[in-house]
């Protein structure tokens, strides 16, 4: 369960989900649980791009705080610069992983699943 005020465990905790996810939807035996499963992806990949925000601005405000391991605040505070930069650069692209998930999601709502296979298959060009 999410503590909501640990973000150290909360992060250990969504990393486990993850990996149980990446186990489990190696196969669905019921198709018509995929489009809740990119719903809550969504959802996942929305909170992650907040996450990955409040990071870089962690890092950028605690720069009086940073040091490099030899004691130096100038390096330390360059350092968490650099990591608030790609910190900021990840969620953009977490943004364009969003956008797709939001357009998968649309698409796989307008697909009603059979419990039986079609006899005439339609040909698939591309995914």
């Amino acid at each position: 369960m999410p503590t909501f005020y640990d973000p150290g465990a909360d992060a250990g905790e969504a990393s486990e989900a993850l990996r149980g996810l990446a186990h489990a939807s190696r196969r669905f035996e019921h198709p018509q649980e995929m489009y809740g499963v990119i719903g809550d992806l969504l959802g996942g990949v929305r909170s992650l791009r907040q996450v990955l925000d409040q990071l870089a601005t962690a890092h950028a405000s605690n720069r009086p705080l940073a040091f490099d391991d030899s004691g130096d605040h100038s390096a330390g505070s360059k350092d968490a610069l650099a990591a608030a930069d790609e910190l900021h650069q990840a969620a953009t692209f977490i943004d364009q992983a969003e956008e797709r998930l939001n357009v998968a999601m649309s698409v796989a709502g307008r697909i009603a699943w059979y419990t039986e296979p079609s006899n005439n298959p339609a040909p698939v060009k591309r995914w």
